[in-house]
């Protein structure tokens, strides 16, 4: 058992079981978020979310949870589906791991998003209670993404899980919705509901099986320091840039209507080709790269960190994001900007140094308009690659 003091409480954690090498806790840092509805945080430190992590350790933990998977999944159909926009990449990873690992089998994935092209309507809603951003939209799903059978087990992915609830607000969604499913699976990095998660969704979804999985599980209990006062979410800001909305016909964009295992493979197959390219030639030999994802937007820049390992770089992953975590022992640095999409909240940079990598590349969505000064100005001279595939060098500001 292990406590944390934090600024408003005292967090108390006890781990049954972790897979890996080292200690369970070599899995996650604890951090203090801006939020009153959960003041701490369970940062991932294989997740690329807030601590950059080699693109080898975020693909063995991918896999390791894919092969967990495996068994309890059996040979019929399968939905993935995971949150936004922590869980777009774990989710994505983990399909692209079931889909490597049993090519016969029939498998879509689908995400949740807070972004919806023009002229769409969603086709689910769903809410993450605890979250700084509760409203998540599920996108009308493309053709060969629903399995169109009743024998379907539905997996959700998300990176941790404390009581199951985020997990029965889609499983309720989807019910309501028609979506037929025999049995669920729960697929976690961290498990701290000490088996209720699944006692959640099988009170919302009487008769289902329901089992979970996660690299590592235990229980936590949160004790609130006497006359500590709750932090309220950030502010909104300016808009730093015009509004954008996804293009669904973009090439190598976030598959917020999904993806089949073909177009996977497909997807895998061309951007390793643009990679190799586009971003390889401007590379010298064996230099320590960055690559940072934007938002929803992780699953490309991830697959070009592993490619760029594989040609011999020290490619390490991260990604800028909304949650609103406090700089201290494990934040330790923080770049503060607006959103890349021109709604006006405020988004992080989290423990970059710029000054530790030989080279810093950037992808977007939303192309050098969604790149805002703050972020340009802390990282002085990177590589931008947009959301029409050009590559872009920024250097104190220019664009070359």
């Amino acid at each position: 058992m292990t406590e944390y003091l934090l600024g408003t409480g005292t967090l108390t954690l006890e781990i049954d079981a972790h897979e890996g090498d080292g200690t369970g806790e070599a899995l996650f840092r604890i951090a203090e978020r801006q939020n009153p509805k959960r003041a701490f945080l369970f940062v991932s430190t294989v997740l690329g979310r807030h601590i950059p992590v080699s693109a080898a350790r975020h693909r063995a933990a991918l896999d390791q949870l894919a092969e967990k998977l495996l068994e309890p999944l059996g040979s019929g159909p399968v939905l993935v589906m995971s949150y936004a926009e922590t869980a777009v990449g774990l989710g994505l990873g983990v399909f692209d791991g079931l889909c490597r690992k049993r090519p016969t089998l029939a498998v879509g994935y689908l995400p949740t998003t807070r972004l919806c092209p023009e002229g769409v309507s969603p086709w689910l809603n769903t809410r993450e209670e605890h979250s700084h951003a509760a409203e998540h939209m599920v996108l009308p799903p493309q053709a060969g993404v629903l399995p169109d059978t009743e024998d379907v087990t539905l997996v959700l992915v998300d990176d941790e899980t404390t009581t199951g609830n985020t997990f029965k607000g889609l499983v309720e969604a989807l019910h309501q919705a028609g979506v037929a499913v025999s049995k669920i699976v729960l697929v976690t990095l961290t498990d701290w509901s000490d088996g209720g998660c699944i006692e959640t969704i099988k009170q919302a979804l009487p008769g289902v099986s329901v089992s979970a999985l996660a690299l590592l599980s235990g229980r936590y209990a949160w004790s609130p320091a006497p006359g500590s006062q709750v932090r309220s979410l950030p502010p909104a800001c300016a808009a730093g840039c015009p509004p954008w909305a996804p293009d669904p016909s973009a090439a190598f964009g976030v598959p917020r209507s999904g993806l089949s295992a073909a177009a996977m493979a497909a997807d895998r197959l061309a951007w390793a080709d643009y990679i190799d390219r586009h971003l390889c030639p401007l590379l010298a030999p064996q230099s320590r790269v960055l690559v940072i994802g934007t938002g929803e937007h992780v699953w490309h820049p991830f697959l070009a960190a592993e490619q760029l390992e594989r040609h011999g770089h020290a490619a390490s992953f991260i990604s800028t994001t909304r949650s609103p975590v406090l700089p201290g022992p494990v934040i330790q640095q923080q770049i503060t900007f607006p959103d890349h999409y021109g709604i006006g909240i405020t988004m992080y940079l989290n423990n970059v140094d710029p000054e530790e990598w030989d080279e810093v590349i950037v992808f977007t969505e939303t192309g050098l308009s969604g790149i805002p000064d703050a972020l340009t100005s802390a990282l002085g001279r990177f590589w931008v690659v947009g959301g029409n595939q050009q590559v872009h060098l920024v250097r104190e500001g220019a664009i070359s």
